[in-house]
């Protein structure tokens, strides 16, 4: 990829769309996996409530091995053929998704992925997981995988701002984040890294995104994938608002920021998702905008039009004409 000559058509950010095309060379699409895995926060170990933000239903991890949504090859097998039909897909990707999909044995982790991997149709694999769910024997077994196929992991960072990651519960703290991502760039390198981040906790600072950004620049990843605090029902953060309520970000100012993270975010490194959409809009409490699909997006697009956003502007390797 040479920087900006991989962007997208618009020219202000490298999309996942871009990304997938230029890894697999055809319309690429992901199918959700659940592995049946809890978490920590959920287990006990860290908490038994979860992240502040994480509601049980839209994990979907009632779907375990061998549970209501079948194995592994059964789920897999159950919804090719409609995404296939659907969007014209010719290569796919199995996407263990919900909840935190490294947390168990190496032998139970193999297991699944090798299941995954032995759907004829599947080109590899995307792993969601966690900072703290990253034992060394789990990057030999993702290493392993990722010189023979294609791994993506999936890493809820969320915040490497600390009273941010406190509020929201998380269990885990910058420098987990920053371990974990220095673990898989000498570890596991042949893992394709994506981070997640969200904006719009009250307690995140006015340069946080510029400098997750910066941070980013120099971790050795792949992608980003953003998304907005959203306040759902069942959820720590559903409790706390309606007690005392607290400033949510209105879509004008998430897209300030969304901006702000572009310009500065290396252009080798793709965006997979600008922001996020309710899956369930009458569960979604705050903010309003979340309940929405297609709006978000053509406000943000149109805040990267006007700031005449173009993905690497401010960062520092551009700065330096690489």
């Amino acid at each position: 990829m040479n920087g900006h000559a991989s962007l997208s058509e618009v020219k202000r950010y490298y999309p996942y769309s871009q990304y997938l095309l230029d890894t697999f060379g055809g319309k690429t699409y992901k199918i959700v996996v659940a592995s049946g895995l809890t978490c920590p926060t959920r287990d006990g170990k860290l908490a038994k409530a979860g992240c502040a933000f994480c509601d049980v239903r839209g994990s979907s991890s009632f779907f375990g091995k061998k549970g209501r949504g079948g194995s592994v090859q059964e789920q897999i097998l159950k919804r090719l053929p409609e995404i296939r039909d659907r969007f014209s897909a010719t290569r796919f990707l199995a996407y263990f998704q919900s909840y935190t999909n490294t947390y168990s044995d190496v032998n139970y982790l193999r297991e699944i992925y090798e299941a995954a991997l032995a759907v004829p149709e599947i080109q590899g694999l995307c792993i969601g997981t966690r900072p703290d769910c990253l034992p060394p024997a789990v990057l030999e077994l993702l290493e392993e995988l990722a010189q023979k196929t294609y791994v993506s992991l999936e890493l809820g960072v969320q915040s490497f701002e600390n009273s941010t990651l406190d509020w929201l519960v998380r269990g885990h703290d910058r420098d987990c984040s920053l371990d974990a991502l220095e673990r898989l760039r000498t570890h596991a390198p042949s893992v394709h890294v994506c981070v997640h981040l969200m904006f719009g906790s009250p307690t995140d600072s006015i340069s946080g995104a510029r400098e997750a950004a910066q941070i980013l620049n120099q971790a050795g990843i792949r992608g980003v994938k953003l998304h907005q605090l959203m306040i759902l029902e069942n959820t720590e953060l559903a409790e706390r608002f309606r007690a005392q309520p607290f400033p949510t970000l209105e879509l004008s100012d998430y897209a300030e920021k969304v901006s702000e993270f572009i310009d500065h975010l290396s252009p080798k490194i793709y965006l997979e998702r600008l922001c996020a959409t309710a899956t369930h809009k009458e569960e979604c409490i705050a903010p309003a905008w979340s309940r929405q699909r297609w709006e978000p997006h053509n406000v943000i697009r149109s805040v990267l039009e006007k700031n005449g956003t173009l993905q690497g502007r401010f960062s520092a390797e551009q700065a330096q004409g690489t």
